[in-house]
């Protein structure tokens, strides 16, 4: 038995040159991979990809948060239309919410103005994203598709966004929320994907230890949050993760692997 790997970006330019051989070392240690893209051209690179290694590679589609703010509502509305027409989809993302993206592009462009000097505000920049990503929640459903969400300095709004709009099925990725918001998002039937960052990151630590496995998936998030910060990240590295969640919570790999999967399967159906 193997475990998945929900999200990554396997089209990044430092995959160019040996990409052949990342995916022959994952094929030995994961069942599968998501990759998830973040703009029209990325989309259509997860295409080609999941197209070219049919069954080992499955596609997500979407616009990250990060790109919201360089799109028209026209050009989000075509892309939205065009993923609408895809057939072989497992998820729809990566979408969701960045409130430091917000932040640094109202800062950055002088179209969201300042409504107080000593008091900046973007809320302009947030709602440009919150729409955006409610667009997405509703495609999900519609399509009857899981959401790979992201939701960096946002953990809360980005819940409270997928409540209201009844998201069905949400994987969390690169949760960096509280504990308590890590329930709440439980409660609500959402997973957690834990990856990489897991080597590294207190807050991470403390969520697996906090959080039933029954609410975890596993990603890489590859190229980026490999274990030894710096280096890149790669879908065989979903191993060295198991191993750490099953040394902090005293059970077995077997255990991660088999509950984890159970996990993908109703999120995803594979």
């Amino acid at each position: 038995m193997k475990p998945a790997d929900c999200h990554t970006h396997l089209y990044d330019k430092s995959f160019d040159h040996d990409l052949d051989k990342v995916i022959e070392r994952a094929k030995k240690l994961v069942s599968k991979i998501i990759v998830v893209g973040e703009d029209a051209e990325t989309n259509r690179k997860v295409l080609a990809l999941c197209k070219t290694h049919k069954g080992f590679l499955l596609p997500g589609l979407a616009i990250h948060p990060d790109r919201v703010h360089l799109l028209t509502d026209e050009e989000v509305n075509k892309e939205i239309e065009f993923i609408r027409k895809q057939k072989d989809l497992v998820c729809i993302g990566e979408c969701g919410l960045d409130w430091l993206k917000a932040e640094q592009f109202a800062m950055a462009n002088p179209s969201f103005k300042m409504l107080e000097p000593k008091n900046f505000d973007f809320r302009e920049a947030k709602q440009k994203q919150i729409g955006v990503f409610r667009k997405f929640i509703r495609l999900a459903n519609e399509m009857g598709l899981a959401l790979n969400v992201h939701s960096r300095r946002a953990e809360k709004d980005t819940i409270a966004v997928l409540k209201e709009e009844k998201a069905e099925k949400v994987l969390m990725h690169g949760f960096s929320g509280t504990i308590k918001e890590a329930e709440e998002a439980v409660l609500l039937g959402y997973k957690i994907a834990i990856g990489t960052t897991v080597f590294y990151s207190k807050q991470k630590v403390e969520l697996v230890k906090a959080i039933p496995l029954e609410a975890f998936v596993l990603e890489t998030d590859s190229p980026v949050c490999a274990p030894e910060k710096g280096a890149r990240n790669e879908p065989a590295n979903i191993a060295s993760v198991v191993r750490r969640i099953a040394k902090i919570k005293n059970i077995t790999r077997s255990e991660v692997i088999k509950i984890t999967n159970t996990n993908v399967k109703e999120l995803f159906g594979f």
